[in-house]
């Protein structure tokens, strides 16, 4: 039989997410995409049948189209972590927001059973004072 939800406990899962967003490093919001291309240079091997280039980007939406942000080679496995770890922290705030729905959906049912419980204590306490 599985164990109901408690509020403490979900508050408790909660704060451990929020450490973890405390931990978090440098981060960049967007997609990081790789391309191979040719470059243009009709004396470059790729012009002639050989392997296409290398390029990097980074691509987000903004106002509605997409923006993409050229990313130099030498830069380009350090912005693919950055994109990564945007990725991991958007992750942590939708579980962080989850658990805060679930608690907030708890609040009601405990605070009527609180209530009910009330009435019914104070109801058999009025009865037993009677002489």
């Amino acid at each position: 039989m599985e164990m109901p939800e408690s509020v403490d406990t979900l508050k408790a899962r909660m704060h451990a997410k929020i450490r973890a967003l405390g931990k978090a490093g440098l981060f960049l919001s967007g997609t990081f995409v790789r391309k191979r291309r040719r470059c243009g240079n009709p004396a470059c091997a790729c012009a002639n049948g050989g392997e296409p280039h290398s390029a990097y980007a980074v691509t987000s939406k903004v106002a509605g189209k997409t923006k993409a942000i050229y990313i130099p080679v030498g830069l380009a496995d350090e912005v693919e972590q950055w994109t990564n770890e945007y990725k991991r922290i958007k992750k942590l705030m939708k579980e962080i927001d989850e658990l805060a729905e679930r608690v907030i959906r708890l609040h009601v049912p405990r605070a009527r059973a609180a209530k009910r419980r009330n009435a019914i204590l104070a109801s058999t306490t009025e009865t037993s004072s009677e002489p």
